[in-house]
């Protein structure tokens, strides 16, 4: 009857061959190296032991009944010392009935053959077990890939059960929480991360949140975790990164100071540069002929633009260290929106277009309780924006509702709409959208960042719609912002 083909990964497997009689044997390792396997050979159990340690074969064929060690307490010991390593272990018997059978089973045996050895179905046996090893190794493989990449990772990770309870970390982990692993392994995750928000963060997917770390000795480390959910038998587990932001925390420190120390070292002659220059168009326009005057009056325009630009940069300071103040009041909004009209008409009127209010009737007798400069500058921002952005001949909408007690305030613009790969963009500091024109437009990038964090330290929100029609900025202001004069 003709072998069973070879598999064509069983040339790196090696099979030992453990038989006390000699024809035996060589009989078999015959039959293994027509299946391109590999072949050791041991004429009894100290041997084979001797050489299973030596050399690490993949496969072990072992015959039950030898003098000396027999092939029970081979199995026993080649068990005892594989370790992670899975050798399978199949034994050789010429004996009638089970029972000797069953405790090589017992002694944690894989597999069995009767004897005499047929060549077809220890070819079945062997291809079946090799498939099962070039798996394994694949695994291995991987596992330990895996391994190196989670041990090295500059984030602490965390594997965290359906209880809460951490069941892995990595080395950096250790680190991050001042102690090792085995003192970390099966305590409650909130003893580590005791800020750390989980409601729907598994219908949320994968997000991140700073906050404070708790090591075991006390300390506290300011970190960004990243959380996402894995199912493991039907279980939800929890896989955190843990990221060090202390330095970036630092970094972005000094950099806050730099910025507010470079602003108000440059607001101070800019404010006494702009007073002169006003002073000199004002008193003693008569003296300057009429390319003086027009040299004065860019000199004003583009000072009082770098000054603006400087108030920027301080609100974007004051607002990423959290010092921004508002001075809260209760205000009318309607003569607040008639005020952000009238102050921009001049502006509306550069760009050839027309500012109008659409107002709902509830509006007039409505009270808001905010900031009245910076919702200035924050409709300001908006309606400038939209200004730049209308075609000539075009109409900026301001309009304004009450929905469920809460305000809606809308910009909307005629424009060709935000381009959308910018728009991932459109509120990060600094950012414009790439346009030939953008030159001509101007501006610092800043206004819609600004805007989104004024409007966000007074509780509210701001969402945009945008088409090639035209686009609309809305402000969400928060319940309770809101009254009715009598």
């Amino acid at each position: 009857m003709p072998l069973t083909q070879p598999i064509a990964l069983n040339t790196h497997l090696s099979v030992l061959v453990v038989d006390d009689i000699a024809i035996t044997r060589l009989q078999i390792c015959s039959i293994v190296q027509k299946l391109g396997f590999k072949t050791l050979q041991a004429s009894g159990g100290a041997e084979a032991l001797r050489l299973f340690e030596a050399e690490q074969p993949d496969i072990v064929l072992l015959d039950l009944l030898m003098p000396e060690i027999d092939g029970f307490a081979v199995t026993r010991a080649i068990k005892a010392t594989e370790g992670e390593r899975w050798t399978p272990v199949v034994v050789l018997s010429g004996l009638d009935g089970e029972a000797h059978l069953l405790k090589a089973l017992q002694a944690q045996a894989d597999d069995f053959l009767h004897k005499p050895i047929s060549a077809e179905i220890l070819g079945h046996k062997l291809n079946n077990l090799a498939r099962v090893l070039n798996l394994q190794r694949q695994h291995s493989a991987l596992l330990t890939r895996s391994r190196a990449i989670t041990e090295n990772s500059f984030d602490g990770i965390l594997v965290v059960d359906p209880h809460q309870r951490i069941q892995g970390i990595n080395f950096r982990g250790e680190l991050l929480f001042h102690a090792e692993r085995e003192q970390l392994i099966g305590r409650p995750l909130s003893e580590l991360l005791p800020k750390l928000q989980l409601n729907g963060a598994a219908e949320a997917g994968l997000h991140s949140q700073v906050l404070l770390a708790k090591g075991l000795d006390g300390s506290e480390l300011p970190v960004e975790v990243g959380v996402t959910f894995f199912y493991q038998d039907d279980e939800p587990y929890l896989l955190a990164t843990v990221r060090d932001i202390s330095e970036r925390e630092r970094v972005d420190q000094l950099k806050q100071q730099f910025i507010a120390t470079l602003s108000h070292e440059l607001r101070t002659p800019l404010t006494s540069i702009i007073g002169a220059l006003k002073m000199l168009h004002g008193t003693q326009a008569a003296q300057f002929n009429a390319t003086s005057t027009q040299l004065i009056e860019m000199a004003d325009r583009n000072a009082g633009r770098l000054l603006k630009m400087v108030n920027e940069l301080l609100d974007i300071n004051r607002s990423a260290a959290g010092s921004l103040q508002l001075d809260l009041q209760w205000h009318s909004l309607g003569e607040l929106l008639a005020e952000a009209q009238s102050a921009h008409a001049g502006y509306a009127a550069q760009h050839q277009v027309k500012i109008q209010l659409a107002l709902a009737p509830e509006i007039s007798n409505t009270q808001i309780l905010t900031d009245h400069h910076r919702l200035m500058q924050i409709l300001g921002n908006l309606i400038s924006n939209a200004c730049k952005f209308s075609p000539k001949q075009g109409t900026v909408t301001v309009r304004a509702q009450i929905h469920d007690e809460q305000l809606h305030l809308a910009v909307e613009d005629q424009g060709n709409g935000i381009p959308i790969d910018f728009q991932p963009r459109l509120f990060t500091p600094f950012s414009q959208a790439e346009s030939g024109d953008a030159r001509i437009r101007g501006g610092s990038g800043l206004g819609l960042a600004i805007t989104k964090q004024l409007i966000e330290a007074m509780e509210g929100q701001i969402h945009y719609r945008t088409s090639e029609l035209g686009t609309c900025f809305e402000l969400a202001f928060p319940q309770g912002a809101l009254q009715c004069k009598p």
